[in-house]
Formats: C-alpha cells, sequence, structure tokens
C-alpha cells in the first residue's frame, strides 16, 4: 500500500560523520527549497516505505525519555521549530555513529502536511540518511557548446536507511514505517535500536518474520552445538519449520514447537530461547500467532548443507526416510546412501 502525501512544507540536511574517526556534524543552516523535487521526494518516499508492518517509538520505563520521540513530538506540537530540532536530531545520530564500520552520510528530514494512513490523514515527519553518493554526469549547454562534467548526488530512487513518523498514536510512541536496506551486524542494529529505539506493533507480519529469525538463531546456535543429534537430524529440524509454517494459518507455539524440535530437550530449550525474546519478537511461548503469507515468502529460511570433505555437497530439503550414514570397513570410510525415483 503506497502512501499518499499531500505536500512537503520542509526540508533540511545535515551531514552526519563517524563519531568513532572524529568526523563531526555539519549543520544545514537554512530550509532548502524545494519546489523543484518536491514531486520527486514524494514519489520516493511512497514507494520506499511499508506502511503494513508499523513501529512506534519506546524507552524501558517512559517513552517520553527517548530523544527521538521527544525531538519529533515538539515538532509535531509546533512545525516552526523543525529546524532547531532536526538539528538535535542529528546530534543523537551521531553520539549513535560509534562503530567504525558506520559510514557517513547526509540525513535528509522532511516535514510533510496531509499523509493518508489506514484512511486518515495527518501530517509526518521523514527522516532519511544517504550514505552512498551516486555519481553522475552532469551535462550543460552553454551558447553553442556542450559541457559535461563528473558530479555526484542523493539517490532519488532508492532509500538506503529511513523512519517515517506519523502524528497519530502520540502516547504509544507515534506509528513509525522504516527501511533498512543494510541488515546486518552492527550496521544494521544502531539506526533501528540505538538512534530511533522503535519495536513492532503486535502484528502478524512482525510475528511471522519475528518467529522464522528466532528459529533460525536457535538453530545456528543450540542445535548445531547438540552432540546428541546427527547432521541429517539437525537438517530435518530446519525443513520441518518451514514446512509447519506453510502448512498453517493460526499455530500455537506449543503445536510448533513439539512439530518442529521432536525431541523434549531442545522443546524445552526453545521454550526458553523464545520467553527470553519475548519482548523484541511479541511471541509468548505458550501463545499463538496467525501466519502472514507475505512475510513467510520473504524470510529467508535456513537450509542445511552437509560437506564432505572438499567433493561433495548435500542439500537437505526432506526425505529424511531415504538418506542412510553408515561406515565401510573395507575401504575405512564413512558413506551416505541416497534412494531416490528420478533423477532432474
Amino acid at each position: 500500500m503506497k502512501i499518499k502525501i499531500n505536500r512537503i512544507s520542509r526540508m533540511v540536511v545535515h551531514h552526519v560523520g563517524n563519531k568513532a574517526k572524529g568526523d563531526g556534524v555539519e549543520f544545514g543552516g537554512n530550509l532548502i527549497p524545494i519546489d523543484d523535487i518536491e514531486q520527486d521526494i514524494k514519489k520516493l518516499i511512497s514507494k520506499s516505505f511499508d506502511i503494513t508492518d508499523l513501529y512506534h517509538f519506546y524507552f524501558e520505563s517512559t517513552v517520553e525519555l527517548n530523544p527521538i520521540y521527544t525531538f519529533v513530538r515538539t515538532i509535531f506540537h509546533d512545525s516552526k521549530t523543525f529546524l532547531q530540532q532536526t538539528k538535535h536530531i542529528a546530534k543523537i545520530l551521531y553520539e549513535c555513529s560509534s562503530h567504525p564500520k558506520i559510514k557517513e552520510g547526509e540525513l535528509s528530514l522532511f516535514y510533510l502536511e496531509g499523509c493518508e494512513l489506514n484512511g486518515e490523514e495527518c501530517d509526518a515527519i521523514a527522516i532519511i540518511k544517504a550514505e552512498t553518493q551516486q555519481q553522475l554526469l552532469q551535462v550543460s549547454r552553454n551558447n553553442q557548446e556542450v559541457l559535461a562534467k563528473k558530479a555526484s548526488g542523493i539517490s532519488l530512487s532508492k532509500v538506503e536507511k529511513g523512519c517515517l513518523v506519523f502524528c497519530n498514536a502520540e502516547e504509544q510512541g507515534y506509528q513509525i514505517a522504516i527501511v533498512d536496506n543494510i541488515k546486518k551486524g552492527s550496521d544494521s542494529k544502531y539506526w533501528k535500536d540505538s538512534f530511533l529505539h522503535i519495536k513492532s506493533y503486535n502484528s502478524p507480519k512482525h510475528q511471522t518474520k519475528s518467529l522464522i529469525d528466532v528459529c533460525n538463531e536457535f538453530i545456528n546456535t543450540v542445535v548445531a552445538a547438540s552432540n546428541r543429534l546427527s547432521k541429517v537430524d539437525k537438517a530435518m529440524i530446519s525443513v520441518r519449520a518451514k514446512k509447519v509454517l506453510q502448512d498453517n494459518e493460526t499455530l500455537s507455539m506449543n503445536d510448533y514447537t513439539e512439530e518442529v524440535f521432536h525431541d523434549y530437550i531442545l522443546e524445552t530449550k526453545f521454550k526458553d530461547y523464545v520467553a527470553e525474546k519475548e519482548f523484541e519478537s511479541h511471541i509468548h511461548p505458550n501463545g499463538s500467532i496467525d501466519i502472514d503469507r507475505t512475510a513467510l515468502s520473504k524470510a529467508k529460511t535456513k537450509v542445511e548443507t552437509i560437506k564432505l570433505d572438499s567433493n561433495f555437497d548435500i542439500r537437505i530439503l526432506g526425505g529424511q526416510d531415504r538418506i542412510v550414514k553408515g561406515y565401510d570397513k573395507n575401504a575405512g570410510m564413512n558413506y551416505y546412501q541416497l534412494y531416490f525415483e528420478e533423477e532432474n
């Protein structure tokens, strides 16, 4: 679902460096005239943000201690404070950019009037960080002569990191759509967790994605470290984890745990693991979830591969009863027997 934007009334750009490198912050001193690029910015924001899975600001004790929430709320209460409050936002981002891998970039902030969200109209604030400068060939004409020179600028085709804060549900921390196209490691966590300090509303899409992520983490750590299970047994856990979600619309966590692990010790450990992650995932170990098909189709589920010396890899997608492991005394080597009906 695309976001409808009536008007962009304010825009400013600040340059935020990497704190670990001592880059500092360069503040934009004035609001930027936006008439020539307003339609391009509207199109960029409208196509980039997913409003089917919304987040909200939070803080451990009270949301009012979340600094970005406070600055955004001040702007919504008095839009004339936009320029000054965006400088505070840039400072907070700089303080959160202490990991050496975090890139410097241009922080663009926009005040949007008359956005439509779920059939209701409200204002919004867009915060977008561009970490990659596009290289351009700038062509101009001077009398009869055509001139060309190299230039760089911010992409109008893709948002790398961004959040869109809608002016509703203020007491709950507003409603927020996010974009983070860099989704690994510290470079990702600092944007959503350290800088914005947000968490998802309890939606089926978020729960489905969270369950897949939590299960993959558990398989990669606890299951992988188990000495009781064969590699085939471990691979089949990944296979069942995906199949159970595909075969159900609604699922209790007790049924999911039993159908995936087939092992009482692992089932108990997984419930404990889910309980530890409940605050972030919104999944209760004894609760239930509605499976979101879109989240399921986009999620990366783990496919287990058994590596045999440097010669063969076996990818396990199912068929546990058709694979047998043994030891050949004469050859002094291990072997796998694979049974199949047709070679593709």
